[in-house]
Formats: C-alpha cells, structure tokens, sequence
C-alpha cells in the first residue's frame, strides 16, 4: 500500500516510507506535492511543458523528460557529460515536481551553481538559469 506523492521526484512512496523511483524517504514536514510554482514574473511553471537543458559550447539539447533526470559523467546518468573531468560520476539531478523543475547537488565534489550561486539545497529553476556542473554551463530552456 502507498504512503503518497515523493516530493523530491513525484514517484509513489511505498510503505516503508522510500520512493520507488528516486529512492528518496517520504514527503519532509510542510511539503505538499502538486503545488503549481511560479516562475520570475509570477507566471506558472508546468512541468508538462516540454523542456531541456542546453550547452551552448557543443550545441547540444538534453532533454528533460523523465521526473528524474541524473547529471554527470557516468554513463550510466540520463544526462552524461563525459569530456569534463570537474563533474562527478553522480553529479546532480534535475526533478520534475510540483508543477515546476527542481536541481539539486547529489554531494558533488565541485557543487553545483544556479546563476553563479553555489547551491546549497534543492532549488527550483526557471528558463534562462545558468547550471554550471563542473566547468560545463547548461541553460534550462522550456518551449
């Protein structure tokens, strides 16, 4: 029998209290999943819209389609950046949830910046933020 929503990647949480998709333990005190976020102007965020990120050194477009996308340079992540030796085997993970787009750092060894800002926590991102992993920026892009 489930337990909800995860907060973190918007799987079910069984049981036991752990997401069956990310892992994660269940919902921290005061977080609801399905709340609609709002990006810089006040206007919703919809993770349904599709979205990617972008490196604009190699023209690549990495799309973001799943609740879980992992970054780093296993090739074992959804997004494997391979020719950047400062980013993690397990860097960080872009999540879908709660009607908007989420990064959070996986205890990376160089971090992770949002717009030049070491991230300390989870954090929601909007199109047009700049996520440096390692020393590759990545633009988040909604279309």
């Amino acid at each position: 029998m489930s337990n909800g929503t995860c907060s973190r990647c918007g799987g079910i949480v069984d049981a036991g209290g752990r997401c069956t998709v990310c892992g994660a333990p269940s919902l921290p005190a005061g977080m609801q999943s399905g709340q609609m976020s709002t990006g810089a102007q006040g206007k919703p965020i919809s993770a349904s819209r599709p979205a990617f990120l972008y490196n604009k050194l190699t023209n690549e477009r990495y799309p973001l389609t799943q609740s879980v996308s992992k970054i780093g340079r296993d090739q074992t992540n959804n997004i494997s950046i391979t020719n950047d030796h400062y980013i993690s085997r397990h860097h960080s993970w872009v999540l879908q949830m709660q009607g908007g787009y989420w990064i959070e750092d996986l205890g990376s060894t160089n971090g992770t910046l949002v717009n030049g800002e070491l991230l300390g926590e989870r954090r929601q991102i909007n199109p047009g933020d700049r996520l440096t992993i390692g020393k590759t920026e990545l633009i988040f892009v909604m279309e």
